[in-house]
């Protein structure tokens, strides 16, 4: 149970916790995990933010950004999701987050005039089959959902050939597919998310594939319900 009261300075030294784990979880699991007061979780991710080593994307100003096509989502991100990082997108079930994904994975094919990296996506799923018709009912509203990309240029984009799927039923399989099939092809500057990992599968992503992704293009999702 989570303590309410202070606690002794020296217990935030004692945490056996990496940076980038107080950094990757949000203030709820650290408190669980720690059993640290909500004040002390807040000043452990403030000394975390502040000292050296990876730092949030989103609390960086100079990180490009992929836009999502929706201006209010844009906004809460920032600018868009942060490219060259791994970001974790979690809710219950049906709120959205595959849709989310799928319209990243078109975002990612537009010119970077428009928000775009001109590149491609891999869709990594561990559980489900590739939901291809919402993918393809997405691609028909992308005229009106993108109303700020000329038709024109809507209608030469082939979405369909830029999204790339796979399918990785555990950790070790999901690991050799991302360090084995799709670092060495992916364009310069990936970003990957993940819709929503196990703890382990996001200190895993975070520890042994973002130090080896390409610094640069592309979007990599890896969706787990």
């Amino acid at each position: 149970k989570p303590r309410s009261e202070p606690q002794d300075p020296a217990a935030l030294r004692r945490v056996p916790l990496s940076v980038e784990e107080v950094l990757a979880l949000n203030a709820a699991v650290l408190q669980r995990s720690t059993g640290l007061s909500r004040a002390d979780v807040e000043t452990l991710r403030a000394a975390a933010r502040s000292g050296p080593g990876p730092k949030p994307a989103l609390l960086l100003s100079d990180v490009p950004t992929l836009t999502s096509g929706c201006g209010v989502v844009d906004r809460l991100l920032r600018g868009g999701l942060p490219v060259g990082g791994v970001t974790e997108l979690f809710g219950p079930s049906a709120v959205g987050k595959t849709q989310l994904a799928l319209q990243f994975c078109l975002s990612v094919q537009y010119p970077r005039q428009h928000g775009g990296l001109q590149s491609g996506a891999v869709y990594v799923s561990t559980e489900d089959r590739f939901p291809s018709r919402r993918l393809q009912q997405l691609i028909s509203e992308q005229p009106s959902l993108r109303r700020d990309v000329p038709l024109s240029l809507i209608q030469e984009l082939r979405f369909s050939d830029g999204v790339y799927v796979e399918h990785a039923a555990d950790l070790p399989s999901l690991l050799s597919c991302l360090l084995k099939r799709v670092s060495p092809v992916a364009p310069p500057g990936g970003g990957l998310s993940v819709f929503p990992p196990q703890p382990s599968l996001l200190s895993c992503l975070l520890k042994r594939v973002s130090p080896v992704a390409p610094p640069g293009g592309g979007f990599i999702c890896v969706s787990s319900s």
